[in-house]
């Protein structure tokens, strides 16, 4: 049996502490009942017998095709660090996956932080698609461009099917 995996590694950095901890709040996995949110160990004994309506981190409850029961963790793993002496990144958050990570979430995740606290920058990250098997067609990656009002993304699969699309229709339209 073979795995797949998609991988990244990246950083948001030269966070202020106000930045960080506003993303170590959206990080945070909480359960909402009605409209009141907890945080996953301060659901009050009255409804800790009930299903929640909605659990996950804060920052997707607004995330349109979020999926609570793929998992209610962040769906990457992630690690705050650096200083403020740290010349390249400073304080930053470092975005990372072993063996799969959720790409649309850091890009929800990011764009949020851009809106609220950079509007007028940009980060992107990078993935790469990979077989544990060398079998055709299992590797590839990608790569998202986020702005706090456009999240971009370009595949590796859909960059070749597009491409073979329109070079199939060049040969039907030159009579080939």
């Amino acid at each position: 049996m073979a795995n797949n995996c998609l991988e990244f590694s990246e950083v948001l950095p030269k966070l202020s502490e106000e930045e960080e901890a506003w993303l170590k709040n959206q990080l945070e996995i909480v359960h909402v009942f009605g409209d009141e949110e907890y945080d996953e160990d301060a659901v009050p004994d009255d409804l800790a017998s009930k299903d929640p309506d909605w659990v996950g981190c804060r920052a997707y409850r607004d995330m349109d095709d979020y999926d609570a029961d793929s998992d209610e963790n962040a769906g990457f793993e992630y690690e705050f660090s650096g200083d403020d002496k740290d010349e390249d990144w400073g304080r930053h958050l470092w975005f990372r996956s072993a063996e799969y990570g959720n790409v649309a979430r850091v890009a929800h995740l990011v764009q949020k932080f851009l809106k609220r606290f950079a509007p007028n920058d940009s980060w992107s990250l990078t993935w790469a698609t990979t077989c544990s098997k060398p079998r055709a067609g299992e590797f590839g990656g990608g790569a998202v461009f986020v702005t706090a009002s456009d999240i971009k993304w370009n595949d590796a699969y859909e960059f070749v099917e597009q491409q073979a699309a329109e070079f199939k229709q060049q040969l039907k339209d030159s009579g080939h």
